[in-house]
């Protein structure tokens, strides 16, 4: 896991939040959740709220600013589906915070939409991580997935961003964050418990072993690959 800060708060609901413009165009793209094959990502342009449902008199679960919290950067978010409500159409997004899995809806007004056909897939009763593009494999490698005291998240997730780590880090110098977190700790050094893929070289356990605190350890040079084939927003599966 990876110890991150808690996210700042992005300010009251803009008018955007509020769903104050006119409706949607019946020529607007339709994005839904991801699929095999693809999957629709969302940059935030403007602050907005995330509410518990799609309208604008739904209780406010978080404010999502442009800047993604932890990591900084472009804030670009995983689409878990679509509605259309009174003209408006509204983006079930998946949240960057503990609990894991957490997601609220924002007016798709306040994101650049963008469709990708790339995806991480997890699996943890094997053990290993395949990167696909349009349903098809690309690369697979054996990981190494939580030690059953500290699980990795199952869910379906997302890359946040790519994190440098200090000079001489054991993960190796860049991670790929997940917007993912852990359900079994509360905190770890200090942050909150957020997951990762990252090197496995320097840290000892044999791929193919449950042994981290629900990071995902990969070979360096596979890790290298990840961080220019899967950015923001990329969808993670992660499943037993």
């Amino acid at each position: 896991a990876l110890a991150t800060a808690a996210a700042p708060n992005a300010g009251a609901p803009t008018a955007a939040a509020r769903g104050e413009r006119g409706p949607v165009s019946s020529a607007a793209p339709k994005p839904h959740g991801p699929t095999a094959r693809e999957a629709w990502t969302a940059r935030i342009v403007e602050p907005v709220a995330a509410r518990s449902a799609p309208r604008a008199d739904a209780a406010a679960m978080r404010q999502i600013g442009t800047v993604a919290p932890f990591w900084g950067g472009p804030n670009v978010l995983l689409v878990l589906g679509s509605r259309t409500v009174g003209g408006e159409r509204w983006l079930d997004v998946l949240l960057k915070g503990m609990p894991a899995g957490s997601h609220g809806w924002i007016p798709a007004r306040a994101a650049l939409l963008a469709r990708t056909d790339r995806r991480i897939v997890v699996d943890l009763s094997e053990r290993t991580l395949v990167f696909q593009r349009a349903g098809r494999t690309r690369l697979s490698t054996s990981v190494v997935v939580g030690a059953p005291v500290s699980p990795t998240p199952v869910g379906q997730f997302a890359v946040d961003a790519v994190a440098e780590e200090p000079p001489g880090s054991v993960l190796g110098p860049r991670v790929l964050a997940l917007v993912a977190y852990s359900r079994t700790l509360a905190h770890y050094q200090g942050g909150i418990p957020q997951a990762a893929v990252h090197a496995s070289d320097q840290l000892g356990d044999p791929l193919g072993t449950a042994a981290s605190h629900g990071c995902v350890r990969a070979p360096q040079t596979v890790v290298n690959r990840l961080l220019s084939l899967a950015p923001r927003g990329t969808p993670v599966l992660i499943r037993r």
